[in-house]
């Protein structure tokens, strides 16, 4: 596999099953925190040679390295049989966060520290969680981890405007701020395809008390110049606890996030390890009028026969 390694790691050592694996994959979302790794690992229980090396099963760790750079830890999810292979599914350790759910209340928390609180009851190393002073009053229900983090990682956007990606690197979990990458002369593989719509727009927001017995409007803000092209796109911002500029910030970047037309791209590229949901290339094509920064959605990697390819989800920011 050239200059990629895949790493064994049982209880007691750890092993390069790299002559072993074959179509090897893996693939991060902007909405899943846990990036997943695909591979095949050949098997042949006649043949002593391949028989000796049959050991790897589900619970094992995997890690993969390019160059001795690891790009993936994570723990082995899901095994397909059949004579000559196992086809094997892996998740970085972000999959812990998005089954298991809690209970929690939070009052008066900062968001990241109400972020380390949860990874905490679950044993989830932290890396990196950048100071975010947002604050957090809120009860969570049967709830997954990762569907709190997300819920309060919105909660901070809505008020700084801010947006986070999350990662694991190293087993350890990663909340940092949406980067841009430089990736000089990126090499466009297969067609480009985009598309446009404005199901999701937004250009009238009203802001509201999250108490029931509260329906006062707290806070709107609206673009005409939009309503009067698109007609009313309304949505509703349920907060709780805000006082008047947070309520005010709330609006103008919930307003600012929403009130345009979402363009979406395909792309197939030769493939770079830099290409990571959640960061940002610059990209240039005339015929589809594309010139600017775009934020990866998915990146979807594929390696074989010593050919690494990357299909891109990008959308406009």
């Amino acid at each position: 596999m050239d200059n990629y390694d895949v790493i064994l790691v049982k209880e007691n050592f750890q092993l390069s099953i790299k002559q072993l694996v074959g179509s090897l994959s893996w693939e991060s979302d902007i909405d899943t925190l846990a990036t997943n790794l695909k591979f095949d690992f050949a098997r042949n229980r006649k043949d002593l040679n391949f028989k000796i090396f049959d050991i790897l099963e589900i619970g094992d760790k995997i890690i993969l390295l390019n160059y001795g750079v690891e790009l993936f830890r994570g723990i082995i999810v899901n095994v397909d049989w059949n004579e000559f292979k196992k086809s094997v599914t892996c998740f970085d350790y972000g999959f812990y966060l998005n089954t298991s759910k809690t209970i929690k209340q939070f009052y008066n928390i900062q968001a990241y520290k109400a972020i380390s609180e949860l990874c905490s009851e679950i044993e989830i190393p932290i890396g990196n969680i950048e100071t975010m002073n947002t604050n957090i009053n809120k009860i969570y229900k049967n709830k997954t981890i990762s569907e709190i983090i997300n819920d309060i990682l919105a909660l901070v956007t809505n008020e700084t405007n801010i947006k986070y990606r999350i990662e694991m690197e190293k087993g350890k979990l990663n909340i940092v701020k949406y980067e841009e990458i430089e990736i000089n002369d990126t090499v466009v593989l297969g067609e480009i395809s985009k598309s446009e719509n404005i199901q999701d727009m937004k250009n009238s927001i009203l802001v509201s008390s999250n108490e029931q017995e509260n329906t006062r409007i707290i806070q709107s803000t609206k673009d005409e110049e939009s309503i009067n092209k698109f007609g009313v796109l309304q949505d509703v911002i349920m907060i709780d606890n805000f006082n008047e500029s947070q309520t005010n910030n709330v609006a103008k970047n919930k307003l600012k996030e929403l009130n345009k037309i979402k363009k979406e791209i395909s792309v197939t590229v030769l493939g770079n390890d830099k290409y990571k949901a959640g960061k940002i290339i610059r990209l240039k094509n005339d015929i589809f009028d594309i010139d600017g920064k775009y934020l990866i959605k998915n990146a979807s990697h594929s390696y074989n026969n010593s050919i690494h390819k990357c299909t891109l989800i990008l959308e406009v920011i």
